[in-house]
């Protein structure tokens, strides 16, 4: 059994919150990981037509037994997609979710360097300040996704930014060529959500694979979070199938995820 305990709306993008929601129900799991809905990853403008206000999100989740770790933006840390009123805009939404945090990717792959580093401090504390000033509770959290699946410069991040929560996408940061063992280490106590996902080399491509066909070291990995030193993380299953439409449904995934050692 695997320690999986939501997954992420990219694996069923076209349907709305309260669908999501039922979803997750279903297969007995206690969080849900928020990146699309009804077809579309405009949140802010589908949970106002699905829900009208921020407050009435609130007042329907209230009755819920399910809670939302995370919400997913496209914003990156550095580089060019970063729009402070888009992410004011999802941090009302998020707050009003109860979520933990808001989801921001790293830079491109190949980009961390002093001055990437520098444009990370300047809209972190951009993002500090809007939270002072709007009261949140909801932080964000940056993912492994693109220059920092290269332990190096995680670790260059992890220095300069201490306090900094990290989302890890474990297949993310195996697949380049990382020891999960050494990319957990350098994370330590920053750890605070993870993805997980599988694949198999086909032709020299690395494509995805239902959990336990691939050849990602899921006993590995939850041998390494049975650590009783970790901070407490939800795992979510990262099921493509908005990015990848060739890819299986998202409860024949979940399926297989309930068994993936």
């Amino acid at each position: 059994m695997t320690l999986i305990t939501c997954f992420s709306t990219l694996g069923c993008p076209q349907l709305s919150l309260r669908q999501a929601i039922a979803l997750a129900q279903a297969n007995d799991l206690p969080m849900l990981e928020i990146r699309a809905l009804s077809g579309s990853t405009a949140l802010p403008s589908v949970l106002a037509a699905e829900f009208g206000t921020p407050t009435q999100l609130t007042a329907y989740l209230a009755g819920v037994p399910l809670s939302i770790p995370v919400v997913g933006s496209s914003h990156r840390l550095w580089g060019d997609t970063f729009d402070r009123d888009s992410l004011e805009d999802l941090a009302d939404w998020a707050e009003a979710a109860g979520a933990r945090h808001i989801r921001v990717f790293d830079g491109e792959t190949g980009t961390l360097d002093e001055s990437a580093l520098d444009e990370a401090a300047r809209r972190l504390q951009f993002w500090r300040d809007l939270k002072v000033s709007k009261g949140l509770v909801v932080d964000l959290i940056i993912e492994t996704h693109g220059a920092l699946c290269d332990d190096q410069a995680l670790e260059q991040f992890c220095t300069r930014f201490a306090d900094q929560p990290i989302l890890w996408d474990t297949h993310h940061s195996w697949a380049a060529g990382n020891a999960l063992e050494h990319t957990l280490e350098i994370i330590g106590p920053r750890l605070a959500h993870l993805h997980v996902k599988d694949s198999r080399m086909v032709d020299g491509k690395r494509h995805y694979m239902l959990p336990g066909q691939g050849d990602f070291p899921m006993d590995r990995l939850m041998a390494l979070l049975a650590r009783p030193s970790l901070p407490a993380a939800a795992v979510s299953l990262e099921w493509e199938l908005l990015w990848h439409p060739e890819l299986t449904d998202l409860q024949t995934a979940l399926g297989h995820a309930r068994s993936w050692t």
